[in-house]
């Protein structure tokens, strides 16, 4: 369909240029061609009076106060000012309970500039339609940025990560809920730490991060909230022949309380494991990982091969342990499960960090001693053993879960559909164990059979990271029954949010700190979910530099036409109409003046 405006613009141009050409053709002379012009002109004054330019508008710009604004703000004439619950008292500032209900009463607002620390998620969570303006503050001095632990398996290591701003040179220290430093670090020069410890029993604990500044003065502690989970034992087939890391392998599994079966084949039909068991369909179904050496796998008959493979598809995890260098046939076995990799005919030494920089932390993270394990054994000045890995080449789809030093892959893992296939790439990791590093052997079998296992079904909810009391926070995996018991047994119903799909995600608000317990009715019986809720004036500076960060990002997306108020319109249409009026009646006295027909016989 055409426009008005372009319709109209053709049909005025078809109309002058035919009323000029005419003209000119009739009469070529200086007169002519000046009234030729002026009907050009004409035409366009015509269309400029159906059709004014647009003008761009006024309006006023709306001055956001947030948390932290300073107490005076400079104001312009057509600036209005308005304060959110969390800014500081100004008497010039009208009062609002949130951004959009300021936008619905100040309809003339075509602009917004922010000032203070920036909108919480409660004013970031709608498109304003107005161009927005915002500067940050400066990073408060301090931690910055958190990455908690996530939850752990009894007896696995977890992660804390951070940055800070202004510590440079410092330390940071992590303490156990008993006060004990489990890890130290130098912050780095871009104000960065990673430390960890290890799990003990299951349940809520709460550590501590310290961080002390290069003069070596010390900020305010950080809350540390740790879950350690209690998984149901792994149902794990190992599959191979006898060997020192078999023996070892064994005695991790019977430490880590797995639910394991052995095949161990001494040749002969001698079977040195536990039970004899069958990689059929039957037993993959209720195995949660299976443990097999790349000899036995290349020894496996079609019909054991097709079941292992298709049980992956379906959720087993399975580890290929390496004993010897691999060849093409060994790849294409491997291939066949859904790990893909090159290489690993020749081996590299593994590189070992140190077991904990001091006594005290290498005390912490192994716990107390015992008789066949004395805590005096294998102190951290001892020399690591020598360890070799067969050295591999895995495309973007591996996924590292055990790594030197160096970042060597020592094992790692692959998706095939609902399945993971890892491989363990250790050539003689038993070393750990003879040269007393036992914990660091058990470690690396935790994290690598934890990555590939089939997942468990216990309820465990998605909690947003870092709840504080008093802020909405996000809980996902849920069902409609849920509910929520918070520390002084207050009951919330969580609705869940239509719009969440499959997620099953409810909003809550934690009145106060403390552990809230989530529960659900399940075909088991009712199932629960602790979380702990940190005080609302912890991880401030954490908070400061993720809200001024998101409403930087936020106002930069706002940086479109508005939608909600015109920014332009067209201008007034009688100035145009008063000149083409004029035109018009210059045009018809030159016509009659200069074109009128001369009397006959002159």
């Amino acid at each position: 369909m055409v426009e008005p405006e372009t319709l109209a613009a053709a049909l005025i141009t078809a109309g002058a240029l035919a009323g000029a050409g005419r003209l000119v053709w009739r009469r070529r002379d200086g007169r002519a061609m000046l009234l030729a012009g002026m009907m050009l002109v004409s035409g366009a004054l015509l269309y400029l009076t159906l059709f004014p330019p647009h003008m761009p508008i006024g309006g006023e710009t709306l001055v956001v106060l947030t948390a932290e604004a300073p107490a005076k703000v400079d104001l312009a004439p057509n600036e209005r000012l308005v304060a959110l619950p969390e800014a500081p008292d100004d008497p010039r500032a009208e009062r609002v309970p949130d951004l959009a209900t300021a936008l619905r009463r100040h309809t003339q607002v075509n602009r917004i500039r922010i000032v203070g620390r920036g909108l919480t998620q409660r004013d970031r969570d709608f498109d304003a339609g107005l161009p927005a303006a915002f500067t940050p503050m400066p990073r408060p001095r301090g931690l910055v940025r958190l990455g908690p632990p996530v939850d752990t398996p009894a007896g696995s290591v977890f992660t804390v990560a951070g940055e800070t701003n202004g510590l440079a040179g410092g330390t940071a220290e992590l303490l156990d809920p008993a006060g004990r430093r489990v890890d130290r670090r130098v912050i780095g020069a871009d104000g960065s730490f990673t430390m960890g410890g290890t799990t003990r029993a299951p349940g809520l604990a709460t550590f501590t991060l310290r961080l002390r500044g290069a003069d070596n003065k010390t900020l305010p502690d950080t809350p540390i909230p740790l879950r350690t989970i209690a998984q149901p034992p792994l149902r794990a087939l190992l599959i191979g022949s006898p060997s020192p890391e078999v023996k070892y392998l064994r005695r991790w599994a019977e430490d880590s309380q797995l639910a394991l079966q052995s095949r161990l084949e001494a040749g002969g039909g001698v079977n040195l494991g536990s039970d004899p068991v069958r990689l059929d369909s039957a037993n993959l179904r209720n195995a949660d990982v299976v443990i097999i050496d790349d000899t036995a796998l290349a020894a496996l008959g079609g019909g054991s091969r097709n079941a292992l493979a298709r049980a992956i598809t379906e959720g087993l995890g399975v580890v290929i342990r390496m004993t010897a260098p691999a060849t093409g046939s060994t790849r294409n076995s491997w291939r066949a499960l859904g790990l893909s990799v090159e290489g690993g005919s020749e081996v590299l030494a593994v590189s070992l960090p140190p077991l904990a920089t001091d006594s005290d932390m290498l005390a912490s993270q192994r716990g107390l001693g015992s008789e066949d394990v004395p805590a005096l054994i294998n102190t951290a000045d001892d020399p690591a053993p020598d360890l070799g890995r067969w050295d591999v080449q895995a495309g973007a789809a591996f996924v590292p879960a055990v790594v030197d030093a160096d970042g060597g892959i020592v094992s790692g893992w692959q998706q095939r559909q609902q399945g993971r296939v890892a491989l363990w790439t250790a050539a003689n990791s038993y070393a750990l164990v003879l040269n007393g590093q036992a914990d660091r052997y058990y470690q690396w079998w935790s994290d690598t059979v934890s990555a590939v296992s089939r997942p468990d079904r216990t309820f465990r909810p998605r909690v947003s990271d870092l709840p504080r009391a008093g802020e909405r926070m996000t809980i996902c995996g849920i069902g409609p029954s849920a509910r929520v018991t918070a520390p002084d047994g207050a009951k919330t119903a969580l609705v869940i949010d239509p719009l969440a799909g499959a997620e099953g995600c409810a909003a809550y608000w934690p009145g106060g700190e403390g552990v809230h317990t989530i529960t659900q009715d399940g075909q088991t019986g009712t199932q629960s979910f602790d979380m702990a809720v940190a005080a609302r004036s912890a991880f401030a500076g954490v908070v400061a530099a993720q809200i001024g960060e998101a409403t930087d990002r936020w106002a930069a997306s706002q940086r479109t036409p508005s939608t909600r108020l015109p920014t332009d319109r067209r201008g007034a249409a009688w100035p145009y109409l008063a000149a083409w009026l004029l035109l018009a009646g210059i045009m018809w006295w030159s016509e009659r003046r200069w074109l009128k027909p001369k009397p006959p016989g002159t």
